[in-house]
Order: structure tokens, then C-alpha cells, then sequence
């Protein structure tokens, strides 16, 4: 699996179970007047993309990566609505926290004893146990799969994860209800782990159904640690996971979240998912959904709107460019519909891979930062919604918010300017022509230390689920040929974007798309110098040790320290602004448009949508 944790929405795909939100955002969407005492009613819901995964492991989709938080199991550890990381009272009867010789920490767990599957069998110790165990295990490795790739931060995971032994050292079954995790003091690169800005995700631990996905296995802990007995070996997972096409992979059927999964149909691209009536709920309010059905639709971006006014959708979430958002505000207009906005944690950007070709030379980044009309693409796509950012920005982020003047003054701007785009290309070498003469015109070339010349021709993929594509092409390739620089652009669909993205097939300098930051966002994991970071965590393919250094201070910031992760994080996004691994486009406004029936829907950057829809209802 390439788990490229930047793509559309998702981020890191590592802290999804902590995101079982809590509480209750007060909005404009619906009064508590006639709250249902149990679930009702049926919500169809369009997603921008989705297809059969339904697993962490493999590609991550939009709409599959809602589709697994509305099912993620119980974790230990929730997020409320006041930004706030909690121990989860549904899950957590008591836990404790041991400082170690060694510099890290321990945490002990006594879970409750009521926790059950949605088939009705038992929750205990072991399933968190072997949800870590599952994880790690070179079998899942075999499988071509990475489902947890901060794993090294628990003691003892290297010998386990190389299958140097069965025994996780640093995991620990205590009893039918207890056990416990130990991080280690550096992770596998050497890097501290302590302190860590978001420590208290280290103690967030969900389940997995082993009765499910190892049948006849067994978890035991002899008194060195914990380890999974019996027929756990790559064919069972085939079996059981993954054959190619059946398996957990594709129908999860037990779990323990709020929602349980009934049913993909690959053929008009919809999934149905219908309320877990053994979930007891999360966090303090042990807050349950009261929608029975919900039904996730695929949606195309030209047809969605006409698809909610007749009424064969009832929520569009994430609405963004001016096309859109106006229909979609024009439609509420007719009476029947309502909208919420709210800014974007993230940005629409240019991504590029800086393994190979000329854009692996930041001066070739830049000039096409200063040959692109920003300002006109983002002004013709949002219609006002939306700003330019100039560094790995999202318009909702505090660290933005509350410090725009300061990053305005000290960020490179990139306006339209091919003197400077120029200037950029003969700096940096770009002053020959095919057979090494002095460049008049047609393409530069560059002559690299083997002595080879490298033409200045830019391979571009552009996916087809917005229209942005067809504005870089117009407000930038003109200009591109006018300063010596060819692009080529392809097209494709959502599958072909991936495999770009991933570095499957042809290769690509440039790739347009979004990012989304989660609320825990980690971009020390994006910058990791490791090539075997490449083409799902790293997906710039970039080895820049400052963006690595710079990240790694904002990960070892002492929780609470905020001047602290500020200084780290303003040296990030000046050092990005340099260097363009991304270059940014805008951070727009967002809108959600839904029919009247859905009540208390309460949605904002970082509170997303299938949380808010835990706090909602519907009239029929």
C-alpha cells in the first residue's frame, strides 16, 4: 500500500482512530427542538471519491477515509469539539503513566468490561493488544500493506517488526482487561520521542476484532511481552484480509464504531453503512448517532448540485470554487436547503517530485512559482473564497490566524514576473542549448555534473475532478515557453492520479491536487529523508535536511509549549517558501449545502463532517 497521507483530504491516516469526536459544536444548522430519542431516518451524502478499500492499508480515498472513521473502532483515546485530547470513559476504566529509566514512558490500561463486536462477541485486552500486535507483524509487511508507520515509536519493535522474534517486548498483556504500551526514548531514525508536542496520542490505542482477523490465533503474554500464537501466517491474512478481492479489506463487517458496514456497490459507486446498536457511545456525554441509515454517494463535481435538489443527495460537504459554492448557495436561495462555511485546513497546491528531472532543482520550482498568475487562477476559481497562501498553509490553521502580518513580511510572494522566473533559470545553469551552445531560444538545457545536458521539459500530471487543472494550463504555459521551459500535461482519473502520486508507472515532475491537514497534523513524517518514506509519506521524494530538522522541532515541542512550536514551525514554512517541495495555491473557503431535514449539523475545519453527523438528525 502507498499511503500518501497528503492527498485530498487525509492526512495521517496513523491518528484516525483518534478522531472520534465528542460533545456538541452549538451552530446555525438545526435547534435541539425535536431531537429523536433514537436513531432514524436515512442521510445520503455525496463524496468526491471512493472506490472498494475500506481497510487502512491501502489507498485512502476521501470518501473511504470517511467511510472508516464513521466505523473506527473504540480507542482509548478521543478528540472533543473543544480541541481537546481526552481518555475515553466509554472505553477506559483507569490509566497511568510511568516515566522510564530510559526516557520514555509506559502507559497502563484497565479498559470497561461492557465493550462488545457488533456481532455481540466480547471486547477485551487482547484485541487492543492485538490491534498493535496486527500492525507491526511482518506478515501484515508481506501482505503489501503499511498500516502503521510510526510504529517504531514502541519498545521493541524492530526485532518484531523484522520477525526476529514473536515477542512484542514492549507491549504487555496484563490480564482479561488490562495492559499496557511502552515508548521507547528515540525512534528507529534516532530521533527523540520525547517531549512530543501531541503526546498523549503515544496512549491512544484502538481495537481490532481477532476473532475476525486471525481466527484460531490466540494473544499470550509468558512474562516478556505479548505475542499472537496459533496459524498467524501470510496465507491466513489472505484469506481473512486481503485475497485480491474479498476479505476485511472489502467488508468489515464487525467492528465497534458508532456505524457498522452493510454493503459497497462497486457498480454506481455507493456505500451503505447503518447504526452499531452496540456501540455505547463516546466521551463523557457517551454521545450516540441518531441517523439509522447512512449512505455515502459518489458524486461528479459538474452534476452534484442538480443530484442534491433532486432531492438523490442530501448533504454536500466541502463545496469549494466559485462554480460550485454559488450554485450551491443559489440553490439554498429556492428555499428547502441550508449552508454552513468555514475555512480550510489545507490548500489547493502544485506538488512536485524533486527525485528526477528538472524539477529537482528548487531555481526550476521557483520559476515556475514566478510564471504562474496565482492571483488570476485563484480570483477565476474561488470567486472570493479562498486566498493565496506561499508556503504549506492552511487558512484555518493557528499558527496562520494568528500571526498573517508576520508571514506576509517575511514569505517570498511569487507574483507574476518571468524577468524573475528568467533570472532564476540562468542562476542556476539553465543557459544552453541542445548541443551546448549559449540558449537563444526553443527549450534551455542544463549541463549536469556527469556532463550530460538535461533539457528544461516539465512532465505534468493533471487530475480531472476539478477545473484548476485547466487554469494552470491557461495561466501558465504560455509563459512557461516564453522563458525556454516545455511542459507537458496528461490527464487522467482518480486512479491514474494516484499511481502519480505514488511514482507507479510514468514518473512526473508535477502533479496538481490538495492537501488536507489533519487536526493532529504531523509533518515531520512528510520530510523524512528515509527513501522508504517515498511515494506515500514523503511524496515529494525530497531529501532536504532542514525541512526534516525544522519538522522534527515542532514534533519534540513540549505540549503546551505553543511560543516554542511557533518559532519551529515559522522556520518550517520560510525554509518551504525557499525550497517549493509544494507550491501553493490557495486556502479557500469551504461550504456544505444540505436539505432541511438534517438537523444539528455542525461542521467546521476542525470539527469534519462525519463527526458533526454524530450530533445530528433527520426529519423524513
Amino acid at each position: 500500500m502507498k499511503k500518501f497521507g497528503r492527498i485530498i483530504v487525509f492526512g495521517l491516516i496513523i491518528l484516525m482512530a483518534l478522531m472520534v469526536y465528542t460533545g456538541c459544536q452549538g451552530g446555525t444548522s438545526g435547534a435541539a427542538s425535536g431531537k429523536p430519542t433514537s436513531p432514524q431516518g436515512r442521510l445520503v451524502v455525496g463524496v468526491n471519491a471512493m472506490n472498494g478499500n475500506m481497510f487502512d492499508g491501502w489507498d485512502n480515498l476521501s470518501g473511504n477515509a470517511d467511510i472508516k472513521n464513521l466505523i473506527a473502532n473504540y480507542s482509548t483515546i478521543v478528540y472533543t469539539d473543544d480541541d481537546r485530547f481526552i481518555v475515553d470513559p466509554v472505553v477506559v476504566r483507569s490509566m497511568t503513566t510511568t516515566e522510564n529509566s530510559d526516557g520514555g514512558k509506559t502507559y497502563t490500561f484497565e479498559i470497561n468490561r461492557d465493550l462488545v463486536w457488533n456481532d455481540g462477541t466480547p471486547i477485551t485486552a487482547k484485541d487492543f493488544v492485538f490491534s498493535i500486535l496486527f500492525d507491526n507483524s511482518p506478515q501484515i509487511r508481506e501482505l503489501g500493506t503499511n498500516r502503521w508507520v510510526s510504529g517504531d515509536v514502541y519498545y521493541g519493535y524492530g526485532a518484531y517488526n523484522e520477525g526476529e522474534t514473536k515477542v512484542f517486548s514492549g507491549i504487555r498483556l496484563l490480564g482479561d482487561y488490562q495492559f499496557s504500551v511502552r515508548i521507547a526514548a528515540e525512534d528507529s531514525y534516532g530521533d527523540p520521542l520525547f517531549p512530543f508536542w501531541y503526546e498523549i496520542t503515544y496512549s491512544s490505542i484502538s481495537c481490532l476484532p481477532l476473532h475476525v482477523l486471525a481466527p484460531g490465533c490466540d494473544v499470550v503474554d509468558r512474562g516478556t511481552g505479548a505475542e499472537i500464537t496459533g496459524p498467524y501466517t501470510l496465507e491466513l491474512l489472505q484469506r481473512t484480509v486481503d485475497n485480491g478481492s474479498t476479505g476485511y479489506r472489502y467488508t468489515p463487517y464487525v467492528n465497534s464504531g458508532s456505524y457498522k458496514f452493510i454493503s459497497y456497490d462497486a457498480g454506481n459507486n455507493t456505500t451503505i453503512l447503518e447504526v452499531n446498536d452496540k456501540f455505547l457511545g463516546s466521551g463523557p456525554e457517551k454521545t450516540k448517532p441518531l441517523i439509522k441509515t447512512l449512505v455515502l454517494q459518489m458524486t461528479d463535481s459538474a452534476t452534484e448540485i442538480d443530484m442534491l435538489r433532486s432531492g438523490a443527495i442530501d448533504l454536500l460537504t466541502g463545496l469549494s470554487g466559485a462554480t460550485n459554492i454559488n450554485a450551491g448557495l443559489d440553490l439554498v436561495d429556492t428555499g428547502g436547503f441550508k449552508s454552513i462555511d468555514y475555512a480550510r485546513n489545507g490548500y489547493g497546491c502544485i506538488w512536485f517530485q524533486v527525485d528526477h528531472g528538472p524539477a529537482q532543482f528548487p531555481a526550476v520550482r521557483r520559476a515556475i512559482a514566478y510564471s504562474l498568475d496565482r492571483e488570476e487562477l485563484v480570483r477565476q476559481y474561488t470567486g472570493g473564497h479562498g486566498v493565496i497562501v506561499h508556503s504549506r498553509i492552511g487558512f484555518a490553521q493557528w499558527m496562520y490566524t494568528e500571526n498573517k502580518a508576520q508571514l506576509e513580511r517575511e514569505l517570498t510572494t511569487y507574483n507574476l514576473n518571468l524577468q524573475k522566473a528568467t533570472e532564476e533559470l540562468v542562476a542556476d545553469g539553465w543557459t544552453l542549448n541542445s548541443t551546448g551552445g549559449a540558449y537563444t531560444s526553443g527549450v534551455r538545457y542544463k549541463r549536469l555534473a556527469d556532463g550530460t545536458l538535461m533539457p528544461l521539459i516539465v512532465e505534468w500530471f493533471s487530475n480531472n475532478l476539478t477545473p484548476v487543472g485547466d487554469m494552470i494550463s491557461t495561466f501558465l504555459l504560455a509563459n512557461a515557453t516564453s522563458i525556454g521551459m516545455q511542459i507537458n500535461r496528461d490527464i487522467g482519473d482518480i486512479t491514474a492520479f494516484y499511481n502519480a502520486l505514488e511514482g507507479v508507472g510514468k514518473r512526473y515532475n508535477m502533479i496538481n491536487g490538495g492537501s488536507g491537514f489533519n487536526v493532529v497534523d504531523s509533518p515531520w513524517y512528510y520530510y523524512q529523508p528515509d527513501p522508504e518514506m517515498f511515494g506515500d509519506w514523503n511524496g515529494n521524494f525530497i531529501i532536504d535536511h532542514d525541512l526534516n530538522r525544522y519538522t522534527q522541532q515542532m514534533r519534540n515541542t513540549t505540549p503546551g509549549d505553543y511560543d516554542s512550536f511557533y518559532r519551529s514551525w515559522l522556520n518550517f514554512v520560510k525554509h518551504f517558501n525557499q525550497v517549493l517541495p509544494d507550491l501553493p495555491l490557495y486556502s479557500d473557503q469551504y461550504y456544505d449545502v444540505f436539505n432541511n431535514k438534517l438537523q444539528n449539523y455542525n461542521h467546521n475545519a476542525l470539527y469534519p463532517w462525519w463527526a458533526a453527523i454524530g450530533e445530528a438528525w433527520v426529519f423524513e
